[in-house]
C-alpha cells in the first residue's frame, strides 16, 4: 500500500478506534462464519458421492441436516456482523461529519474565502456518503472475499494440485492488473468528486441568488453552467466505470476460461478413475469461489479507491488551521479602539494592499464615520476592528491594551454589527432576534423588537414572533429584515456598534423607523458608521475619508467642508449646502 493511501486509510480508521472492540468482535464472528461457507462445496461433493454410491438414507439425512444447521448458523452470525458493522459505521460517519462541520465553521474568513459554499456542502454530503457505503459494506465484503479466496485456494490444492495450477498461474496477472488500475481509479475518483462538488456549488449559488437569476432572465445561463459541469462529472464517472468494467471483464475471461479448461481436464480424471465426481464438483465450486472473489475485488477495490479519493479532500479541509477565538469569559465591555499603522492584504490577493498604513483612534462613546468610494477599504477596516482578519502589519489596541490581551471571542462579543445586506436564518422571527443572545427570555426578545420599531409589524403577522422568515429571510421586506437585525443587535447589547450602510435602499417610512431605532441603538455606545450617503454622517463626532486603502482626510463635517477636499467635493455632488 503506497504511503499516501496508507496515510489516508489510517486517517479514516482513527475514527473507528472508540469502537475497536465492536469491530474486533464482528471480525471474530465473521472469520469463522466465512470459513463455514467453505464447507459447503465439500458437503455438496460428499452428498453427490453418497448418492452415486447409493449410501443409506440415514447417512444422507445426517449430512443434509448438518448442511442445514450450518446454513442457519451462518445466516444468524452474518446478520449480527452486518448490523454491528452498519451501526458502527453510522456512528463513525456521524462523528467524522460533525468534526468536518465544526472545522469548517471555525475556519478563519481568510481561509473560507478560498472555498466555495457548494464545494464544502458536497464534502459534507456526497463525499461522506461515498465513505459510508465503503465502510458499511465494501470493507466487510473485502474481508469476506479474502477469506473465500485464501481458503478456497488451500482446499483446491488439497483436492488436486494438477487442477489448481492453471488458477494459480493466472492470479499474479490479475493482481498486477488490479494494482495498476486501482492507482488510476484513485486519481480519477478524486477528480470525479471534485467535479461533483462543482455541480453542488453551481446549484447553491443559483438558488441563493434566484431573484437575480430571474431578474436578469439568466435561467438558461445557469442551466448551461450546471449541465456543463454535470457533463464533466458524468464523463469522469463513465471513464471510471469503463476502467472497472474492463477489469471485471478481464477477470471473468481469465478466471472462468481457466475453469472451463479445468472442467475438461477434470472430466478426463473422473473418467480415468483418478478423481471422484463429488470431488470434481467440490473443486469446481471452490474454483468458482476463487473466481467470484477475484471478480468482486475489482469492484470492491474501485469502491475503496473512490472513498479514499473523497477522504483526501476531507482530510485537506481538516488539515487547514482553524481559528482560535478563545473564551468569551470573563466578559469585557470594550469602548475605545486604536489602529496603529495597520496594513492588510487578503491571503488570496497578496499583491493588493487593501488597507495601507492606517492609524486612527476611536474614543469610548464616540460616533465616527468611514466614508469613501467602493473598494477604498472601509468595510475591510471594520472587519479588522472585529478581528475577523489579523493585520498584515501594525497592531490594534482595545481600551489601550494590545489585541493579544483579549481573545477574539471577547472582542467580537463586545461589538455588534448591523450590515447593509441582512441575511436571516430560515427559522422564526424570535429565533433570529434571539441569535443576538440565545439565553434571553421572551420578554427581553420582545423589548428588543420594540426598541427596533419591529414590534408593530411582527404582531400583525398571525403567528407573531413564531412567523417563519423563509430562506435567508426572503418572506420579509428589506425594512423588516433590517429592523429584525437591529433588534438582534439590541438584544446582544454590545458596547461597540458598527453600522454598515444600515439605512440604504429603503423607502422613506422604513428609513425613518430604522433611523429612529438606530438612534436608540447607538445611545451611549461607541459607534462606527460606514456610509456612502453623507447625509447620514453629518452629526458624527469625526469622519474618516478613505481613498485607495488609506485615510486622506479626517475631522467633523464642518471641518471637512472648510478644508475643501475630497469630502467637500462629494458633498457638492450629493446635496446643495
Amino acid at each position: 500500500m503506497a504511503a499516501p493511501v496508507r496515510s489516508t486509510f489510517s486517517f479514516l480508521l482513527q475514527y473507528y478506534r472508540p469502537y475497536k472492540w465492536q469491530m474486533v468482535l464482528a471480525l471474530l464472528f465473521m472469520i469463522p462464519s466465512s470459513g463455514v461457507s467453505l464447507l459447503f462445496p465439500a458437503l455438496t461433493g460428499r452428498i453427490i458421492d453418497q448418492i452415486l454410491e447409493h449410501s443409506e438414507t440415514t447417512t444422507l439425512m445426517s449430512t443434509g441436516g448438518f448442511f442445514l444447521a450450518l446454513l442457519v448458523g451462518q445466516a444468524i452470525v452474518g446478520y449480527v456482523v452486518s448490523v454491528t458493522m452498519s451501526r458502527t459505521t453510522e456512528r463513525v460517519i456521524s462523528s467524522l461529519r460533525s468534526d468536518l462541520f465544526q472545522h469548517i465553521i471555525r475556519l478563519p474568513l481568510s481561509r473560507m474565502s478560498g472555498h466555495r459554499i457548494g464545494e464544502l456542502s458536497s464534502r459534507l454530503s456526497s463525499d461522506m456518503t461515498q465513505i459510508q457505503e465503503t465502510f458499511s459494506f465494501s470493507l466487510l465484503q473485502l474481508v469476506r472475499q479474502t477469506i473465500f479466496l485464501v481458503g478456497s485456494i488451500v482446499l483446491i490444492l488439497a483436492t488436486s494440485v494438477r487442477l489448481t495450477i492453471p488458477i494459480i498461474v493466472g492470479m499474479p496477472i490479475i493482481v498486477g492488473a488490479a494494482v495498476l488500475i486501482g492507482r488510476k481509479l484513485r486519481k480519477l475518483s478524486t477528480r470525479t468528486q471534485d467535479a461533483l462538488a462543482k455541480t453542488s456549488t453551481i446549484v447553491e449559488e443559483a438558488l441563493q441568488s434566484i431573484s437575480a437569476v430571474k431578474s436578469y432572465v439568466q435561467e438558461g445561463q445557469e442551466i448551461n453552467r450546471y449541465t456543463t459541469a454535470l457533463s464533466e462529472n458524468v464523463r469522469l464517472a463513465i471513464q471510471g466505470a469503463r476502467l472497472r468494467a474492463a477489469f471485471v471483464t478481464f477477470i471473468i475471461f481469465v478466471v472462468f476460461g481457466g475453469i472451463a479448461a479445468v472442467i475438461l481436464y477434470g472430466a478426463r480424471l473422473v473418467e480415468s478413475g483418478d478423481l471422484r465426481m463429488g470431488e470434481l464438483l467440490s473443486f469446481l465450486m471452490y474454483a468458482m469461489f476463487v473466481g467470484g472473489a477475484l471478480g468482486s475485488f475489482a469492484e470492491l477495490y474501485g469502491q475503496i479507491q473512490k472513498s479514499l479519493g473523497a477522504a483526501v479532500r476531507i482530510r485537506e479541509i481538516l488539515s487547514e488551521p482553524d481559528e482560535d477565538v478563545g473564551s468569551e469569559t470573563p466578559i469585557v465591555r470594550l469602548s475605545s479602539i486604536e489602529l496603529d499603522h495597520v496594513s492588510f492584504r487578503y491571503p488570496d490577493r497578496e499583491d493588493v494592499l487593501v488597507v495601507n498604513d492606517i492609524s486612527i483612534q476611536i474614543h469610548g462613546g464616540e460616533r465616527v464615520a468611514f466614508v469613501g468610494e467602493s473598494g477604498s477599504g472601509k468595510s475591510t477596516t471594520a472587519a479588522l476592528l472585529q478581528r475577523l482578519y489579523d493585520p498584515t502589519h501594525g497592531r490594534i489596541k482595545y481600551d489601550g491594551k494590545d489585541e493579544s490581551s483579549y481573545t477574539k471571542a471577547q472582542v467580537r462579543r463586545s461589538i455588534g454589527v448591523v450590515p447593509q445586506d441582512i441575511v436571516l436564518f430560515g427559522g422564526t422571527i424570535e429565533d433570529n432576534i434571539r441569535y443576538g443572545r440565545p439565553s434571553a427570555s421572551f420578554e427581553e426578545v420582545r423589548q428588543a423588537a420594540q426598541g427596533a420599531n419591529a414590534l408593530d409589524f411582527i404582531e400583525r403577522f398571525p403567528e407573531g414572533f413564531s412567523t417563519l422568515v423563509g430562506e435567508r429571510g426572503l418572506k420579509l421586506s428589506g425594512g423588516q429584515r433590517q429592523r429584525v437585525a437591529i433588534a438582534r443587535a439590541l438584544l446582544k447589547n454590545p458596547s461597540i456598534l458598527i453600522l454598515d450602510e444600515a439605512t440604504s435602499s429603503l423607502d422613506a417610512e422604513s428609513e425613518h423607523l430604522i433611523q429612529d431605532a438606530l438612534e436608540r441603538l447607538m445611545s451611549e455606545r461607541t459607534t462606527v458608521i460606514i456610509a456612502h450617503r453623507l447625509s447620514t454622517v453629518r452629526t458624527c463626532d469625526r469622519i474618516f475619508v478613505f481613498s485607495r486603502g488609506t485615510i486622506v482626510e479626517s475631522g467633523s463635517h464642518d471641518e471637512l467642508l472648510r478644508q475643501g477636499g475630497l469630502y467637500s467635493h462629494w458633498c457638492d455632488l450629493q446635496f446643495i449646502r
